[in-house]
């Protein structure tokens, strides 16, 4: 199935002639076009193509705020907690501008992403009738078009909260519509989903493409947001006095439908859920599909990984502070100045505390004669003759990395942990170097045992595992991704139940899928609390956790409320940090209008009916 849907999408979406003369039959001043709707074949080769908006058709670049096509991966997901972006004159400019710009980049891509698939999804829903389908196949395609519309609203909701609704086919000149109050979008949502749920012809259960399970999976996600919204934790959105209570059971039930469809957690470890074997899996909800086979592929290690793993360029890398939230082994929060040689940690200035973080032989290697100067000068001579031990510094820092939680080091590579890693060419003869080890400060070395190279080396950070092939043979390139992105996965809908669940009181039963997470991590001492806030506090680490790369933590810490607590440190400013906490170039302002996003000013300025959000530069 899936080389069959991405080789269809190949062709329909890139150079297949046939399909090309279909998708051109449609006037330039036509968002969309009902000529191609008029058989099966026709029909078929259509219905991949509502999925072209999702694939990224130039993967030469690594900057997000240059793609031209694609889901945006790489913007939402530096918005988050987990991951730090370092683009390179590139920045992620909703943080790093003071002033929050209308004509920023990810407000209109978004928004042009989100209604490219509506206007497609809108066109199929209008047309379908004419390609003489079998009565099943037609209701199908009904579904899984109003499902990717549904998808499409439920985004731009929980970014713009109100946005214009169209539901059939018109032409640019006709999108003239002003947004429509954020309840009439989410009503579009729940009629759309309920009606997929409803169609006895769409089928529970199935790989990548959407289904019922995946139905039930975002209904019940759009009721976890209408109870935010009664409840009042959305910024700048008043509470609107709905019934919370009768949201967050109407979510339980959505979501006990998602297993009863054939869903369920990976019984594997956590890191091989992302690996392209396993992308078929009970796990996996709605994913987008890529295949190497096929020629469909996503260059998402371009961002992701490091110049020692398939020369990748560490934009996106995991934040200190998300490293840092990692419990220990058996539960515990972990603190810096528990671990020992390091109980002086907190009496150190952030700057200083690089001193831990030092390669063993500075004193003694004639290599780092200058580093060792410029560090002193960084941390001040008495702190460096203090605390560095020239033989020994490097053990001392591993055991603030050792006994933590087992997803940490499947998630990220963290300092002085040997790792495989594969550049090609850069050996002789080509093969796997083994044993590498992230070190401050770096030397350059191709040989086993040396430095992990990071495309930048001003400081010392954390680089992703997760989404990343280390080994030769895994992929052909950067650019030659193949694995499977998961739109909707289990665990996200089971961890939501879980929030849902604490909210009508039911905590047992919401330990209890905790406990299924943590056990499938590899904890080994249960989590047990008879306290719904702290259980809620550990469904968010959970979340923060699991889903992290996943473009998932925005949406979620917006809906707690949390955004700024978490991502800013509760500061108006704030930024990037390097291992011993120090900023790193990177400095984000927050302010108060920052969600929800202003409508683009591309957009108000072709369409006048469009409002303005206040604190929104235009």
């Amino acid at each position: 199935m899936k080389r069959e849907i991405t080789s269809l999408l190949l062709f329909t979406v890139l150079s297949g002639a046939g399909c090309t003369d279909m998708l051109d039959t449609a006037p330039d001043s036509q968002v969309a076009s009902g000529n191609m709707w008029t058989t099966e074949a026709l029909a078929d080769k259509g219905m991949i193509g509502l999925y072209s908006a999702f694939y990224n058709k130039d993967l030469s670049d690594a900057h997000f705020d240059k793609i031209e096509s694609g889901i945006n991966r790489a913007g939402i997901e530096a918005l988050g907690f987990a991951t730090d972006y370092y683009g390179q004159g590139h920045q992620v400019q909703l943080l790093s501008d003071a002033a929050k710009k209308a004509s920023d980049f990810q407000l209109s891509y978004e928004w042009k992403f989100c209604y490219t698939i509506i206007h497609s999804c809108n066109d199929a829903i209008a047309n379908l009738h004419k390609a003489g389908l079998p009565e099943s196949k037609y209701n199908s395609y009904q579904a899984e078009a109003r499902f990717l519309r549904a998808w499409a609203y439920m985004r731009l909701n929980t970014l713009y909260w109100g946005v214009p609704i169209y539901l059939e086919p018109v032409s640019n000149e006709e999108c003239t519509r002003g947004q429509s109050t954020a309840d009439a979008v989410w009503q579009v949502v729940f009629d759309d989903l309920t009606f997929c749920i409803d169609t006895e012809d769409f089928p529970n259960k199935r790989s990548g493409r959407p289904s019922k399970g995946a139905a039930y999976a975002l209904r019940g996600m759009a009721n976890m947001w209408m109870a935010a919204a009664s409840e009042g934790t959305l910024q700048n959105v008043p509470a609107t006095g709905g019934d919370a209570a009768g949201y967050y059971a109407q979510a339980i039930a959505d979501f006990e439908e998602v297993e009863k469809c054939g869903y369920t957690f990976f019984e594997g470890s956590y890191g091989d859920i992302f690996k392209f074997e396993n992308e078929t899996s009970p796990e996996m909800i709605f994913t987008i599909q890529f295949s190497e086979a096929a020629g469909f592929s996503d260059n998402f290690q371009y961002y992701t990984g490091n110049w020692d793993c398939y020369t990748g360029w560490s934009t996106l890398k995991p934040s200190t502070e998300f490293i840092d939230s990692f419990e220990n082994a058996d539960g515990t929060d972990f603190v810096w100045s528990e671990v020992p040689g390091l109980e002086d940690w907190d009496r150190l200035q952030p700057h200083q505390r690089e001193v831990f973080f030092l390669r063993d032989g500075i004193e003694t290697d004639d290599r780092f004669l200058a580093q060792r100067q410029e560090i002193k000068d960084r941390i001040g001579s008495a702190t460096f003759e203090q605390y560095y031990l020239n033989e020994g510094n490097e053990v001392r820092i591993r055991q603030a990395y050792a006994n933590r939680d087992p997803r940490m080091k499947q998630i990220a590579i963290v300092p002085y942990e040997p790792t495989t890693c594969y550049v090609s060419g850069a050996v002789s003869p080509d093969r796997n170097v083994l044993g590498k080890e992230l070190r401050w400060p770096f030397y350059r070395s191709n040989d086993d045992g040396g430095d992990i190279r990071r495309n930048n080396d001003f400081s010392g950070f954390c680089l992703y595992l997760k989404y990343c092939e280390h080994e030769m043979g895994r992929i052909q390139s950067r650019s030659f991704c193949h694995a499977d992105w998961p739109l909707i996965r289990y665990t996200d809908v089971a961890l939501q139940r879980a929030e849902a669940l604490v909210k009508v009181n039911r905590l047992p039963e919401a330990l209890a899928i905790v406990q299924k997470v943590r056990s499938r991590a590899g904890f080994t001492t249960p989590y047990t609390t008879t306290d719904a806030q702290a259980l809620m506090e550990q469904i968010r680490y959970e979340r923060r956790v699991e889903m992290c790369l996943e473009g998932i933590d925005f949406f979620d810490e917006i809906r707690w409320g949390t955004y700024k607590a978490v991502k800013f440190h509760g500061q108006d400013q704030y930024g990037g940090t390097s291992w011993w906490g120090s900023f790193d170039e990177l400095v984000w302002y927050y302010d108060e209008c920052m969600w929800p996003w202003s409508a683009p000013l591309a957009e108000i300025q072709k369409n006048s009916n469009l409002t303005r959000r206040p604190g929104w530069a235009y």
